[in-house]
């Protein structure tokens, strides 16, 4: 009886510790639950707090560039649609009209729609390459065949209006041609209407950056700079000059037949403004290919904003360089005062840019300053 007496109490103090096992087990379980809670609290209040710092956060950078290409593309197409109707038309005429008219400005519109409607075939198939992803050889994807397809365009220009300059010259030293001023003045009159309108499909309502930068709440997304649909309004930008020059040459020799040398004279004229008409582009080209600062961000303003940062001591080996007219790229060495702390040192200087620039990536290397040499020639500061 006493044994069994003793075996109930033992299995009693076992079924006791077994369940206050079972609670510290469970309690054990609840304050790691609360634990990780806590972290993954505190992780996406340094989220939210800075959003622009994780490498995936430029996916706003993303949806912009590929807003900014669907953009480009569809204006491209339907210009490119618009021009090859009115080519064909002026070509179908061409011994029609353009031979009854003896217009060199006449003859050459239609070689212009042919050249714009080839610098917008470049932009397209530049734009598709643009699309393309990065591979280990070109890491930072296919971004600069929009900037090469826009100089290509920028060089047909060129080569266009040197020709026609010369024939203009040929005609000042050769007057011995024939205007029909009526056939001209009708055919320079629909060239003026249809550049007109391929003017307004292809022009951009603004240059605006947002790459990277978070726009504010309430406010519209900017408008974005496409180097090829630039290129291609350059281009028609060109004719539509060319074709007021066609147009005002033929009411003078319509009203003033004898004053045909009109003809080459505003020809020469109004090439000199196409040509003009070019450099902008060419100097943001050339810029961008040389691996230059787009504009709107100033390499003073950036450090001196980066400095603003608490713990930052000085900034070395800062660059800015284009990808294209709105993917700017920023890297620099940081060195701080406080190296226990550069994961938060890191995210405030992200957050800084992103406050106020509108940055495609950014790329921060924490540094000590006691590692610093004044003597380094890669820390100078550049040259103005």
């Amino acid at each position: 009886m006493a044994a069994e007496k003793g075996l109930e109490r033992t299995c009693l103090v076992s079924e006791r510790d077994t369940k206050k096992y079972s609670l510290a087990l469970d309690r054990m379980g609840w304050l790691q639950k609360n634990s990780n809670e806590e972290r993954q609290q505190q992780e996406a209040e340094v989220t939210g707090a800075n959003p622009a710092y994780h490498c995936h956060s430029y996916s706003q950078a993303y949806e912009n560039r590929k807003r900014e290409q669907h953009q480009a593309r569809r204006k491209l197409c339907v210009a490119s649609v618009i021009c090859t109707f009115f080519m064909i038309a002026e070509i179908t005429g061409k011994y029609v009209c353009g031979q009854i008219a003896g217009s060199l400005a006449v003859l050459s519109d239609a070689a212009h729609l042919l050249v714009d409607l080839t610098s917008f075939l470049i932009s397209l198939f530049s734009l598709w390459l643009t699309s393309k992803p990065p591979t280990k050889q070109f890491t930072f994807g296919w971004h600069r065949a929009e900037i090469l397809g826009a100089l290509m365009s920028m060089i047909i220009v060129w080569m266009v209006t040197g020709v026609l300059i010369y024939l203009a010259c040929m005609r000042l030293l050769h007057p011995d041609y024939d205007i029909d001023a009526t056939v001209m003045l009708i055919t320079s009159a629909c060239a003026v209407l249809t550049n007109i309108l391929l003017s307004l499909i292809l022009h951009q309502t603004g240059h605006g950056h947002s790459h990277g930068a978070q726009p504010r709440e309430g406010t519209p997304a900017p408008a974005l700079s496409n180097a090829s649909l630039q290129a291609a309004f350059v281009h028609t930008m060109g004719d539509l000059f060319q074709s007021i020059s066609v147009l005002i040459s033929a009411l003078i020799i319509f009203f003033k037949p004898q004053y045909k040398i009109a003809d080459p004279i505003c020809t020469f004229v109004f090439s000199i403004f196409v040509l003009a008409t070019t450099i902008t582009i060419l100097r943001d080209i050339l810029t961008m290919l040389m691996e230059g600062t787009s504009k709107g961000f100033a390499y003073d303003a950036v450090k001196a904003r980066i400095l603003t940062v608490e713990k930052v001591e000085s900034v070395h080996d800062l660059h800015l360089w284009s990808l294209t007219m709105n993917q700017t790229v920023l890297s620099a060495h940081i060195a701080t005062a406080d190296s226990t702390d550069s994961q938060k040192i890191l995210r405030d200087v992200t957050q800084a840019l992103f406050e106020h620039y509108s940055f495609h990536s950014i790329t921060i290397q924490i540094e000590s300053g006691e590692d610093q040499k004044p003597d380094c020639v890669f820390c100078q500061e550049p040259r103005d």
